[in-house]
Order: structure tokens, then sequence, then C-alpha cells
């Protein structure tokens, strides 16, 4: 397989895999699963006769860990409690690590032949699943009659979920009437140098919001002038996008903006005085189709085809709103509590995740925030 990062990146990745390994190592354990069938509320016959079909081989084989990659993972944790729960002995194993880092690694334990990873969570990033050879298609078949699974890259890259981002602020610092509700709000010259984001000049979430802000069907209303005015305020980068509420908790900046809701609610659960505005009255909310790519010959491929399963199943739609605040994609998902319904949400764009149409947004980016 030709790789598209530097052999030299993949060669020190590999020290990391060895790491990890050791640390995979000693998290199986025996199952405890039950002696009946397994019924996943809602779900058909079939859809639980498949379910059930790939839960007994990976018991059987005691290939029962689910080890997943991504920038935010471990966020996930009351979510993989129901799966487990409902799956007793599969064994949920969340490493976090930006995007880079994970595409590293992966195409790291790839050349290694030793692989560790059997699931990339990456959202807008799609990298592992653009590059042929590292992600298999998944085999859905839990979902609505007639619903087609929306997938990216023949199949390889799967969505589960919409996410949304919005605006944070500190609640000892900003007054609720004063938080910025909009995008033009952030131009307030009240806000130089006091809001903070992610590093756009870098992969992350906040390079496709922005280049939502200006594609042709927003140009009009925010376009590339309304960038070149928001880099004028001179916004601060954190260390990363998951740090940004965290930074706004502490009181280092008053207000962070294209914050992950599963950033802030990490955040807000651990008592931080902070409050997100979602969603933007001006229609500018952007929403993240949040996919998975399984990786081809994985550990622990039957554990990884149940989760995608149990996900487009009811119970897995229903927890999606319930223990991750996110939107399902089946036509009967529920939304998270407090939010509005997609078909009343006013949205940007999703992203296009063609580098070829990117590139040219991701080039004016950096240019206007680059420090």
């Amino acid at each position: 397989m030709t790789f598209s990062r530097k052999t030299a990146r993949i060669g020190s990745a590999i020290i990391a895999v060895g790491a990890l390994a050791a640390l995979t190592a000693c998290s199986g354990g025996a199952a405890a699963k039950p002696s009946e069938p397994i019924e996943v509320p809602g779900a058909s016959a079939d859809a639980n006769d498949h379910m059930n079909e790939l839960y007994d081989k990976a018991i059987e084989e005691g290939k029962t860990d689910l080890v997943l990659y991504g920038p935010s993972v471990s966020a996930q944790k009351s979510l993989f409690k129901v799966f487990t729960d409902r799956f007793p002995g599969i064994k949920v194993i969340p490493q976090d690590q930006p995007d880079a880092q994970s595409i590293t690694k992966i195409e790291a334990e790839a050349a290694s032949g030793s692989k560790i990873a059997d699931v990339y969570d990456g959202g807008e990033s799609p990298q592992v699943a653009a590059e042929p050879g590292i992600c298999t298609q998944a085999d859905v078949r839990t979902a609505p009659e007639g619903f087609e699974i929306p997938t990216n890259f023949d199949g390889r890259l799967t969505y589960y979920a919409l996410r949304y981002f919005g605006f944070v602020y500190n609640t000892d610092m900003v007054k609720d009437a004063d938080a910025p509700q909009n995008w033009e709000d952030l131009l307030d010259p009240q806000w130089k140098g006091k809001i903070s984001m992610g590093d756009p000049t870098v992969p992350g979430g906040i390079r496709y919001i922005l280049t939502s802000l200006m594609v042709p069907e927003s140009e009009d209303k925010w376009g590339e002038a309304y960038v070149e005015k928001l880099a004028d305020q001179d916004v601060q980068f954190a260390q990363s996008e998951p740090n940004v509420p965290s930074d706004v908790a502490s009181g280092r900046f008053p207000v962070g903006i294209a914050v992950y809701q599963g950033f802030y609610e990490d955040v807000k659960a651990k008592g931080g005085p902070i409050k997100m505005v979602f969603p933007l009255d001006d229609g500018g909310n952007f929403m993240s189709r949040t996919g998975m790519c399984l990786i081809s010959d994985a550990p622990h491929p039957d554990s990884s085809q149940l989760y995608i399963n149990w996900l487009y199943s009811p119970e897995g739609q229903q927890a999606l709103a319930e223990k991750n605040r996110s939107y399902g994609w089946t036509p009967e998902a529920p939304g998270p509590e407090g939010t509005p319904s997609l078909d009343q949400l006013e949205r940007l764009p999703f992203s296009n995740p063609d580098p070829a149409f990117n590139q040219p947004y991701f080039d004016f980016i950096d240019e206007q925030f680059k420090k």
C-alpha cells in the first residue's frame, strides 16, 4: 500500500503502536454473556438475528474489545455504557488523540502489520477513509426498511450521527443577555482579543466551519469578507479544539467559538461556569456528520460491526440523543432534549469532503489566521 505520509513519520509512530499494544492486551477478560439471545428493543427479528450472530462470534473467538481512535471518543462513555450493558462482555476502549495523530498511528499500524485500532471515529475529517485499503465497509442491517445508510468513499466511511457546534461563554464574565448570539456579534469591538477557538490552520473542525461560511451557498451572507473581519478580531488559538471550553471555563477567555457539543458538555459536567449558545439566531449553525471507518483486518472485527449495527437500531438512535446529545440519521430518530428538530434548524452546508474543493478555502484561512 502507498501511504500519503512520509515514511519517517510512520516509523516514529510505530513506537506508540507497541506501547498501546501492551495496554490493549491487558484489556480483555471473561465475557459474561447471557444464555439467551439478546433482544434490542425496537429492532426487527432479522436485525436482532444479525446482531446476535456478530455478538456470538466475538464472544466465541475471544475478540470482545473494541478499540476506537479519534479526537473525542472518550466523551462518548455514557453512550458506550448503553451498548456494553446491552451486550455484556464487550469492552470499549476509547483512545483520544487529534485527527492527524490518529491517522498517523493507523497508517503506522497498517505498515507494521500490528493493528490495534478497530474503528476510527473522526466526524468531518475523512482522510483515513479516503485512503484505499485502510478501512472496510460496514455491513449495517438494523436500519428501517428502505433507509439508505449514509456513506462516503465507496462505503468506507459510514455516517451514524449529526452533532452540533456552538459558541460558549464564561458565566462569571459574561451576562446571558450580552453573550454573542450569532457570527456578526463576534465582530463587536468588545470581543477583540478575547475570543478563543481551535487553530484553523491545522486539521480540525474549525477549518470546515469557516469554509462553510464561505462556500457559494453562504458567501452572500458571510463569505471571505466576514472571515477577514473575524481574523482582525485577534482571535486566540487554544492548544487544541477540546481545550476551547476549558480555556473559557478557567477564565482565560470570556468567549469560545466553534465548540463541539461534546467538549462543552464534558467541561460543564465538571462544574465549569460555562454556557453554550445553540442554535445561533442567524442560521449559521454548523452540523458535523459524525462518521466512522472500520479498519480492515482489525483485531476485533465482529465487535466493530456489532457496534455500528447497534447504533442504527432504534435503541442506538435513542441513545445518541439521550447520552451523546446527537441527532440520529434515521427518519424516526429523536433529537437531543432542548434542541429544535432538524427540519426546523437553519444551518450551514455540510462540509464537502473533497480535498480539491476545500484547498482554496483552506489556503485563504491559512493566510488570514497565520500567526
